[in-house]
């Protein structure tokens, strides 16, 4: 092949025709190009993806809440100006600013159980009944209103159930922290404080019966 007169293709990079230099160097520019948009994709799919904190109001923590129907309004505790940590208080749940709520809260701990004991996925805190003059409130004073003890004793039916959780049922409620069941069924009854028993002059009816 004859080479044309005045190209040094070895030394003198300025002599190359227009043509083949736009040649050569164009992949290079094609690859700078495709970079750029990778590395904007990239940052766009991020951006879509990227955790946007607790703000959002997601996550597993909203989901794993207690049902606020656990922690209904009580009345501010008769013993608050003259409070005496350990003793025992009698209480009647007409007294409460919502009798009706604190029962459902105590019947949503139930409904609970059942779910997670592998129950009907079906049952509902309304499908469940505190029987009526078999429900014992008390509570024991602790050292402020966080730490007073709410409790309350006594027996449940579940509607369509045959074989509900058995009975007696005992309930706790730690200052305004949601209701929550101690124990049932045989020996259920133990966990209640001895304070309280003084004051109910032995087990309550709930646990006799």
């Amino acid at each position: 092949m004859e080479v044309p007169a005045g190209v040094d293709y070895a030394g003198d990079r300025s002599a190359r025709p227009v043509g083949l230099l736009g040649t050569r160097e164009f992949p290079l520019i094609a690859v700078v190009a495709a970079f750029l948009v990778a590395v904007l994709l990239g940052a766009g799919i991020g951006f879509a993806t990227a955790d946007r904190g607790s703000g959002s109001g997601g996550g597993n923590g909203t989901a794993d809440a207690p049902a606020p129907q656990l922690s209904p309004v009580q009345r501010a505790a008769p013993w608050e100006t003259q409070r005496v940590p350990g003793t025992a208080n009698q209480l009647q749940v007409t007294a409460e600013p919502d009798p009706v709520a604190l029962r459902l809260a105590l019947q949503w701990t139930v409904s609970d159980e059942i779910k997670k004991a592998g129950g009907p996925a079906t049952i509902t805190a309304d499908m469940v009944t505190v029987k009526g003059g078999m429900l014992y409130f008390g509570a024991v004073e602790g050292t402020s209103a966080a730490t007073d003890e709410y409790w309350a004793i006594g027996r449940i039916e579940v509607k369509g159930m045959a074989t509900p959780p058995a009975d007696p049922h005992v309930w706790r409620r730690l200052g305004s922290a949601p209701w929550a069941i101690v124990a049932h069924g045989v020996g259920a009854c133990e966990k209640i404080p001895t304070a309280l028993l003084s004051v109910w002059k032995g087990q309550p009816a709930p646990c006799a019966a």
